[in-house]
């Protein structure tokens, strides 16, 4: 193994003073400190320590554990333990989480949904995942009822299910929302997989989605589905555009 040092750290502070935030005093105010592979945020008296006891490069994961806490909430919250290297691939070629042992496929990040891939409420400080417009749920990433004075969040043509935002079963005195061709569940407006034994709901050509029955979309690193033209609703390019 080679054996070398780095400069103080501090040497890689000048003109990278921030603002001090909310809680902290001008003495302890946060700044940017350049790590190799890695870049935190740490108070200028955890500099000092550091350039007063250590000689040798710390490794990121190590440094990354002292000072998790200086973190934002979604990086906090995402998993300490994925894999930075090459991705592994899915039997349909879709890229899989960095985490050992993990088979979900990457939202964000080289992680999947459940270590840490989510995409967070641009509001600053929100650590909730967000919706619509780059906001979550409570801060108006959401679509309310277009009646005057309703509060509640619309299901369909723009109503909530109140004021008529949903479509019920045709079937005469049932009234269940209807799932396909105007029928509910129970009077045939679902179907299931053709795989024998398989209970799952049918999406595609007859199966499921554990079977088969689905496209990814063709975009990089998007595990949504294709619902047209091998797009999902978010990368499908208009036709006028």
């Amino acid at each position: 193994m080679l054996d070398f040092t780095l400069p103080p750290l501090s040497s890689y502070l000048r003109n990278s003073t921030v603002a001090p935030s909310e809680g902290l005093s001008a003495t302890t105010t946060p700044r940017f400190a350049y790590i190799p592979l890695l870049l935190n945020p740490v108070e200028e008296k955890q500099l000092q320590h550091y350039d007063n006891n250590n000689t040798r490069a710390a490794s990121p994961p190590t440094l990354m554990d002292t000072l998790a806490f200086e973190l934002p909430p979604h990086k906090r919250k995402r998993c300490q333990d994925a894999d930075p290297g090459a991705h592994d691939r899915s039997p349909a070629s879709r890229p899989i989480c960095n985490v050992h042992g993990c088979s979900k496929l990457v939202t964000r990040e080289g992680v999947c949904t459940s270590h840490g891939g989510r995409y967070f409420c641009i509001v600053a400080g929100c650590p909730k995942q967000r919706l619509k417009k780059g906001l979550c749920f409570a801060h108006g990433g959401v679509s309310y009822c277009k009646v005057p004075g309703c509060d509640k969040t619309r299901q369909k043509r723009g109503l909530c299910k109140t004021h008529g935002g949903v479509a019920y079963c045709k079937v005469d005195g049932c009234t269940n929302a209807s799932n396909s061709k105007g029928l509910c569940r129970d009077h045939g407006g679902i179907k299931y997989c053709r795989t024998e034994g398989c209970q799952n709901l049918m999406l595609r050509e007859g199966l499921c989605r554990l079977h088969g029955g689905f496209e990814y979309c063709k975009s990089p690193y998007c595990s949504r589905i294709a619902i047209e033209g091998g797009h999902c609703r978010t990368h499908t390019i208009s036709p006028n555009s």
